[in-house]
């Protein structure tokens, strides 16, 4: 097992805290094997690409948060902050993001260059979302019931 996979792990727990989400209730979100989640985040078991991008999905987090190729941490409050945005009208949301926009680019100005390359970054990734309501939302559980009943009427 290499320290990848362990951070990985890791980074699957902080973010799976965050939100407050049991392992078994990660685990059937991201369409896993019972106690995966455990081992994963205990270092026990690597995880391959397709159950990093479905467990991703299920968090509503970025791959990137998890892989550790983003330089930001995201504090609960803000994931907060983002899963309310998801649910707003678009036409509030597009005026929200146009002011953190103009926020992001004054503070930019001030800021070092790696800095200021990763907030202007995160200030286009936020508008690439207004032209279209192509807003990131989480997984909805009702299709995994709806599934999991389509078994059950399979079996009889």
């Amino acid at each position: 097992m290499n320290i990848e996979h362990i951070q990985i792990g890791e980074r699957i727990r902080k973010a799976r805290l965050a939100k407050k989400i049991k392992q078994s209730d990660l685990d059937a979100d991201a369409e896993l094997p019972r106690s995966s989640i455990s081992k994963i985040e205990l270092g026990n078991r690597e995880i391959t690409t397709s159950e990093l991008i479905r467990i991703s999905r299920a968090l509503g987090t970025p791959v990137d948060s998890l892989t550790g190729n983003s330089d930001g941490f995201i504090y609960s409050e803000e994931i907060k902050v983002v899963e309310a945005l998801r649910e707003i009208p678009f036409e509030d949301y597009k005026r929200i993001i146009s002011m953190i926009e103009a926020s992001v680019y004054y503070t930019a100005k001030d800021a070092e260059s790696s800095k200021k390359d990763s907030l202007l970054d995160l200030v286009s990734n936020l508008a690439s979302f207004l032209k279209y309501d192509q807003r990131p939302r989480p997984i909805d559980k009702n299709i995994n019931k709806e599934r999991d009943n389509k078994r059950l009427q399979n079996l009889h």
